[in-house]
């Protein structure tokens, strides 16, 4: 498999954004490009960040393929599951159902963060890790991500993941620690930090605010 998994901080961080808008730049280049989540919650009865993706990449079956999982409760997995809705399948098994998709390149969108519980024993880490592919992850640049990105970063780089670049999101309200914030981390980690600006919620427009984040990934040869 080559691509990239898509994990965060945290939830609402703008994961969805990043995919959709990274998935659209590489269509538009040419690239048999397949962004799919295989984990979402809160899915009363759409799967709405798994369409979108799908939708993004021109191939509306990907957010009803079998094997992936669904809950109606917007919790983690593991909390899900706790409230008596059906556990996280095996990893072995979500693997077997993304290895069906024919493509150039998998974008993966992870459940919320790097931490996030799919039973007792697995985290959306571990999974990162099973799929071995490179992680991109992604932040809301506002006051406070400096810790959230570091804390993340760590947890990544602990289990020996690789990580292809920092993203940090500008789709929340302005903040003045926004400029701040990219210098430090870029100054902080050893990983390149790039901006995902603000975008109209429309795959076109989030593809131009990927131009960034695509270019850096050509230059170190992730992409070409």
């Amino acid at each position: 498999m080559k691509g990239f998994f898509v994990t965060g901080t945290g939830t609402n961080e703008g994961k969805t954004f990043v995919t959709r808008g990274l998935a659209r730049h590489l269509r538009r280049r040419g690239v048999d490009v397949a962004a799919l989540k295989p984990l979402e919650t809160g899915v009363d009865p759409t799967p709405v960040d798994a369409q979108a993706l799908a939708h993004a990449c021109g191939r509306p079956e990907l957010a009803y393929l079998p094997g992936f999982y669904r809950a109606c409760a917007p919790l983690s997995p593991f909390s899900a599951t706790m409230r008596g809705e059906p556990p996280v399948p095996p990893t072995s098994s979500l693997i077997t159902s993304l290895d069906q998709v024919v493509c150039d390149i998998m974008l993966v969108e992870g459940a919320g963060g790097v931490l996030v519980p799919l039973d007792a024993k697995r985290t959306i880490a571990d999974l990162i890790a099973a799929l071995r592919i490179p992680s991109l992850l992604v932040a809301r640049n506002g006051l406070g991500v400096i810790s959230h990105v570091c804390c993340a970063h760590e947890a990544l780089a602990h289990r020996q993941l690789s990580i292809a670049a920092v993203v940090l999101t500008e789709h929340g309200p302005a903040d003045t620690s926004q400029d701040d914030n990219l210098q430090a981390l870029r100054a902080l980690l050893p990983t390149p930090v790039v901006r995902f600006p603000s975008a109209p919620n429309d795959d076109d427009a989030l593809a131009i605010a990927a131009t960034e984040l695509a270019s850096l990934l050509v230059r170190n040869m992730y992409l070409q």
